[in-house]
């Protein structure tokens, strides 16, 4: 028996340094392979990346959700680059930028975006973009970089208080956990990629090599780990009309969509405070955009494109006045 169980023991440590050797490997070439888009800049000792287009101001830059990175804007970084310059970029631990260690909380990561557009030479003033969790760094970045931001969309934006509005099950924080844990041992023993459970939802199909490489990596489950408990110690709410009369355009998904009964139940709450976000300025505007999932971005990237428009042109148009009555 004794034997027959070290036999077991060894073929089971066996398997799993094998699915290790298995997952680093598979990485390693695939990193020779798939070359950022942008620029790796140091920030902080780790390298971070940058992937800008276009020319003009005030700059556009896209601030991705939990578990998402700079391939998120595909279809709206393009079309914003005719008008003016656009930036995307990966958190650290998410595609092309490498894994950080330490506080992951709001604060740190704003400061870590103004590092990286300083370290890229990409100089304010800003239109800052956010999808989901990034709506509330964007939000962080205003407060903690004043002057520097003129406007802002929020894509189905989170809220800072919105555990306090949905209790578990609804929005369990410590499920969310649990799962990132599993997910993160599994990638380690490359279980997901034997599976094939990878890059599914590839935007393009032609990407989808290139996202099973980035979504397969452990660090992505590790990083989404720390980010989601920021819901359990969220930064401060902005309060109303804390950014005066600066552009904001608030897109809020359709639930119309929605199929669970739990999800189209929290549709008045969710929209309680999507409008508080537009009520943090006096230019606020606020919209459910048909025919969108929370992905606001992929499903409908024309809306998206329009709003960024709209308060790109009010920000000039803001500046241009400004420029008038001081040289009045």
């Amino acid at each position: 028996m004794r034997r027959c169980f070290l036999t077991v023991l060894a073929l089971l440590a066996l398997i799993a340094a094998s699915g290790i050797v298995f997952q680093r490997l598979s990485t390693y070439f695939e990193s020779r392979r798939f070359s950022p888009p942008g620029r790796l800049y140091e920030v902080n000792g780790r390298m971070m990346h940058l992937s800008c287009a276009g020319s003009g101001r005030p700059a556009v830059v896209l601030e991705s959700g939990l578990l998402h990175d700079s391939r998120d804007w595909l279809l709206i970084e393009p079309v914003v680059a005719n008008f003016t310059r656009v930036c995307s970029y990966d958190r650290a631990g998410y595609g092309w930028s490498d894994y950080r260690t330490g506080p992951r909380d709001a604060a740190a990561i704003s400061d870590e975006l103004a590092a990286l557009l300083a370290e890229g030479d990409e100089t304010p003033p800003f239109i800052l973009v956010g999808h989901s969790l990034g709506g509330i760094f964007v939000r962080q970045f205003a407060l903690r970089h004043p002057g520097t931001v003129v406007g802002m969309v929020f894509v189905d934006s989170s809220h800072e208080q919105q555990v306090a509005h949905f209790p578990p099950p609804g929005n369990s924080i410590l499920r969310s956990q649990q799962y990132f844990r599993k997910a993160f041992v599994a990638n380690e023993f490359g279980i997901p990629r034997l599976q094939h459970a990878c890059g599914l939802d590839a935007i393009r199909p032609e990407l989808e090599a290139e996202a099973i490489y980035i979504e397969c990596q452990p660090t992505r489950w590790l990083t989404a780990l720390h980010e989601i408990e920021i819901f359990v110690s969220p930064p401060p709410m902005p309060a109303r009309g804390m950014f005066g009369s600066m552009p904001i355009e608030v897109l809020t998904r359709d639930f119309d969509l929605e199929d669970d009964p739990a999800e189209r139940a929290a549709r008045p709450i969710w929209i309680q405070l999507q409008k508080e976000l537009a009520a943090l300025s006096l230019g606020g505007n606020w919209r459910v955009v048909k025919g969108a999932s929370h992905a606001i971005h992929i499903d409908k990237p024309d809306e998206v494109v329009t709003a960024i428009r709209q308060v790109w042109n009010a920000s000039r148009k803001s500046s241009l006045s400004s420029e008038a009555s001081e040289h009045r």
